[in-house]
């Protein structure tokens, strides 16, 4: 019997502490490295060049590249061989030299909530695309002049034709852009010679990135599916060796928290994609078609689209259906519990655009999450409040027999059984909650809608910290302060509402235990000093549902 007891409590015991576990390790990732309000980070190129001549020759350059040595702006001048591109949600500038996007900023995103603020700049002369053909016996375009252009800008209504030929071989390369973040390449080659030609395609996405960026829990860097498997590398993964892998159709490139810029293959050709560090802070996702062979007089058609604009999830996904781009979704984070967290997404953005605000959306939505989970919370509670009720027989035996621990733990085992509680009933219920909180979490991390979205009062952005410090008097002396002490009213409120919450649930007989919990109310709120605004609202809010419901309880039980 005793060791029964025994074995009981150490696995009650280990419940517990594998639950907190879990929930700071949930957390504490963003408190130990928090998250920077600005999403792209480029850094300044100290040399005249992008990238010095022996990294161009490893990012498969041509010497057209070197029209890169002049800073590319939205701006152009009569010298850039550049071709203004523009629709409802994008605008920037298509580099006929290299076949690529060259500058690029979102139309409809700030920087910040300034009324002045900048718009988001996602491509620039550190961060670009670039395409170009290879052959081993035809003279290939290596020369922006050398290519003809049919219109002197990129509209929707407006595709840029371009045109190339000479005594080996004509291209007729053209670019479209739909009304939103897609832009497609279409490549027309016809073998002018008398004996076949031999070519591929190469295509990149070259980036400088400060990689001492702090990191975050939605993930940045290189990112695909190929062969059908998601891949995920971030910059400091491919520092040494490099990504490389063959395959059939796919996507891939470079993922920020709410921007992305993605090639997407032909979805039945081979090609053999790499992600690699080039030189200091520049990096290299890129992919090289397998060789074509064209013979005399025939003609092949290659069409590569990019991707590059914000991660709109309703976007993605009409684009992964129509155009048939394999799990373009999962370009979103969407964690270990897609299953829950690709609907949780869909139903808080449809909460969003009924209510126009997206804090009450949040709200609503926390709220309706306790009520689908009403019986599970209720079955842990009630086992709680059982436990409380019975708590001063508990200390009674623990006074009775406190110099006796074999017969004390006899006499709780029987206590329990004429009690019909399970002390570890109140624990289970929120083992099956975990994948919805870190669902959940996941949700409120990577939603688009959140970012600059305001709420009521000093929250004008749900997707960073909440402003009002207590350490700068909330706002009115804005000295430098430590990024854990920053504290504001929510965060507060929520280190309240959880200290309260504890209250109502039985202590915890084993003394480490207990002075592990009465911590957790202050740790929790340093911690989710540094969280979005939005997370901070939402645990609040499911705290003081939480205590309501358990108040019901126990009251319903005979608990004073």
């Amino acid at each position: 019997m005793t060791k029964k007891m025994d074995d009981f409590k150490e696995e009650q015991r280990n419940l517990l502490l594998a639950l907190l576990l879990i929930l700071v390790a949930l957390f504490a990732f963003d408190w130990v490295f928090p998250s920077q309000k600005s999403e792209v980070v480029s850094v300044p190129v100290t040399s005249p060049d992008p990238l010095p001549e022996t990294v161009a020759q490893e990012a498969v350059m041509t010497d057209s590249s070197k029209e890169k040595n002049d800073p590319v702006s939205l701006e152009l001048s009569e010298k850039d061989l550049s071709v203004p591109m523009e629709n409802p949600l994008i605008r920037g500038s298509f580099d006929i030299s290299n076949g690529g996007i060259n500058a690029l900023s979102l139309s409809t995103y700030k920087e910040t909530t300034a009324p002045d603020s900048p718009n988001v700049v996602l491509l620039n002369k550190d961060f670009y695309t670039q395409f170009s053909w290879m052959s081993s016996n035809a003279v290939m375009p290596v020369v922006g002049d050398q290519w003809k252009a049919s219109t002197s800008d990129l509209t929707p209504e407006t595709p840029l034709v371009l045109t190339f030929e000479n005594q080996d071989i004509k291209i007729e390369r053209t670019i479209s852009m739909d009304e939103a973040y897609m832009i497609t390449m279409t490549d027309r080659l016809t073998n002018l010679k008398e004996t076949p030609v031999f070519v591929s395609l190469t295509g990149q996405i070259v980036r400088a990135i400060d990689h001492a960026k702090p990191l975050s829990t939605v993930h940045e860097g290189f990112t695909g599916v190929l062969n059908g498997r998601l891949e995920e590398e971030k910059y400091a993964d491919v520092q040494d060796d490099g990504f490389f892998k063959e395959t059939t159709g796919g996507w891939f490139g470079l993922t920020d928290k709410y921007w992305q810029t993605i090639l997407i293959l032909d979805q039945a050709q081979k090609v053999n994609v790499s992600f690699v560090h080039l030189k200091d802070n520049w990096f290299k996702a890129s992919f090289e078609t397998a060789g074509m062979q064209i013979e005399p007089r025939q003609t092949i058609t290659q069409t590569t689209r990019t991707f590059a604009g914000a991660k709109d999830i309703d976007l993605i996904n009409d684009y992964q259906e129509k155009l048939g781009i394999p799990r373009f979704d999962l370009s979103i984070d969407f964690g270990w519990f897609y299953f829950l967290t690709k609907p949780f997404l869909a139903f808080l953005n449809w909460l969003y655009g009924l209510l126009g605000n997206m804090g009450l959306a949040i709200l609503v939505f926390a709220t309706l999450i306790r009520i689908a989970l009403l019986p599970i919370a209720t079955k842990s509670y009630e086992s709680m409040a059982k436990m409380r009720k019975f708590q001063p027989k508990m200390k009674a035996l623990q006074e009775r027999f406190k110099d006796d621990r074999q017969r004390l733990q006899i006499e709780m085992m029987n206590l329990y059984k004429r009690e019909k509680v399970n002390p570890a009933s109140g624990c289970l219920p929120l083992l099956i909650q975990i994948p919805i909180f870190f669902a959940l979490y996941k949700v409120l991390s990577v939603s688009l809608d959140m970012r600059q979205a305001p709420f009521f009062g000093w929250i004008h952005d749900l997707s960073v910290p909440d402003p009002s410090s207590v350490f700068t008097l909330f706002g009115y002396m804005p000295w430098p302060i430590p990024s854990f002490l920053n504290l504001g009213v929510w965060p507060i409120l929520m280190g309240v509402t959880m200290y309260v919450q504890q209250k109502l649930n039985p202590a915890p007989t084993d003394p480490s235990q207990a002075a592990v919990l009465k911590w957790m109310p202050v740790i929790f709120t340093f911690m989710l000093g540094n969280f979005a605004a939005g997370l901070v609202i939402y645990w609040t809010w499911s705290n003081i549902l939480s205590i309501a419901q358990q108040k019901y309880i126990m009251k319903k039980v005979g608990v004073d």
